[in-house]
């Protein structure tokens, strides 16, 4: 079903019994190569899989369109190539897909578990550049916020530009694809540029630009995050004049119950707020039934979260739900079930919507993967089985939009919060 976090460090290690090629000098050299006729078995496998599985696989493609792209990535396997440079090639599915549930993802031995070297800078991604998400690994703090020009003598626009054709996304935007990439810059910086020793890395700031060198680094070895991480739960924070803010990064099974989304309204009840933020940025979906259970809390009138497939039905209200004032923050990191939230809440006009597009389509969510496992490369494939029909409206291949934009901050975004302050603005809150 839709919801399946993207996670490294998921699958357990696949034991490889086949003939490898030593590599070549290079960014990719520490890893095997398989031959031509190796690496097309493995594409053709994908592509039969796509075909047996898939239940729109020309939604947002032609026949035509999809053959041509299939073809032309077996022509290109024309030489020995890594695991790495076949997951490259495969990526081009996914502009054509639109399914943001349909995954390639490299071996276990290659994503994680093999002493990796990391580009070690932390790197904010916009659509447009990408900046030093803070100053940690240099010793120079005032570079936070730097726009990166260049990494090893490519441009920052090619490398953004390589990294969002290669990645995953939900219909026509790459709203998902932008933030996925925020959160993990250097495994997908990796995956298509490999590992050098080192790093000649560009920054401009305040019109002055400077150039420095820089070694790769291991897992073990890489600066603290720039902000703490979040556990995954649900956090209820009061605010004063009756107010708070609900924060829910994610709806999946382990990090939460319906009974967690109903102890947090009969706080909000014995505090008599009335003036509420819901905070499901970054929140990349999960469980329907926990989804249900926030929006019987929200909205006034039967609604249904799926209109056809997967886990449709009727829900009614419950009947102490919470009528008071409702901002609601989003982001490109909104995803699959919450994407699902954000368009019932569209629906029923409940409160402003602030922030950015979501990542996941308002109108239909391709879902419930079958894992195939590539013959050779053992590449992991999740393929989408079927689909889930949202609401009534037609396929336009775009997220939920924000009633208020905000762009996030792309330095130190836990010292300033401009969506919520936002929020708070418009709730009167001050």
């Amino acid at each position: 079903m839709p919801g399946a976090l993207i996670r490294f460090g998921a699958r357990a290690l696949l034991s490889l019994t086949l003939t490898r090629v030593q590599g070549q000098p290079g960014p990719f050299s520490r890893m095997p190569t398989w031959s031509p006729e190796e690496a097309r078995e493995d594409l053709d496998a994908v592509v039969k899989a796509l075909k047996a599985h898939h239940p729109a696989l020309y939604r947002y493609c032609t026949p035509e369109q999809f053959e041509r792209c299939a073809d032309s990535l077996r022509r290109s396997l024309d030489r020995p190539c890594t695991e790495f440079e076949l997951l490259n090639r495969l990526a081009a599915f996914y502009p054509l897909l639109g399914d943001g549930h349909t995954l390639f993802l490299p071996t276990e031995e290659w994503a994680q578990e093999a002493p990796a070297r990391y580009f070690p800078l932390p790197i904010a991604v916009t659509d447009s550049a990408l900046y030093l998400r803070c100053s940690a690994g240099l010793e120079d703090s005032t570079l936070a916020g730097a726009r990166v020009q260049a990494i090893n003598g490519v441009p920052a626009t090619a490398i953004l530009d390589t990294l969002i054709t290669r990645q995953v996304r939900d219909g026509l935007h790459t709203s998902y694809a932008i933030w996925v990439l925020d959160q993990w810059f250097r495994s997908y910086y990796r995956f298509s540029y490999g590992e050098p020793e080192q790093f000649t890395v560009q920054v401009e700031k305040a019109g002055e630009r400077q150039e420095f060198i820089l070694r790769a680094r291991s897992s073990d070895e890489l600066p603290e995050p720039c902000a703490p991480p979040s556990d995954g739960r649900l956090k209820l924070t009061l605010l004063a004049n009756k107010a708070a803010v609900l924060r829910i990064p994610s709806f999946a099974k382990d990090d939460l119950r319906p009974a967690e989304i109903d102890a947090a309204f009969d706080t909000l009840r014995t505090h008599g707020v009335q003036h509420l933020v819901l905070d499901l940025r970054g929140d990349q979906g999960g469980e329907p039934r926990s989804a249900k259970r926030l929006l019987a809390h929200l909205l006034d009138r039967p609604f249904r979260l799926v209109r056809k497939g997967p886990h449709h039905g009727m829900v009614r209200p419950l009947k102490n739900h919470y009528t008071g004032a409702l901002c609601t923050l989003m982001d490109g990191g909104s995803f699959s079930v919450t994407a699902m939230v954000l368009a019932q809440l569209e629906a029923h006009q409940r409160g402003p919507l602030i922030g950015s597009e979501s990542g996941g389509c308002r109108t239909v969510i391709s879902g419930c993967g079958r894992t195939v496992v590539l013959p050779n490369t053992r590449i992991t494939c999740t393929i989408s089985r079927k689909d889930w029909w949202l609401v009534d409206a037609p396929v336009d291949g775009r997220g939920v939009q924000p009633i208020h934009p905000v762009a996030t901050e792309v330095t130190m975004p836990w010292r300033r919060d401009a969506a919520l302050e936002k929020a708070l603005e418009l709730l009167g809150v001050r």
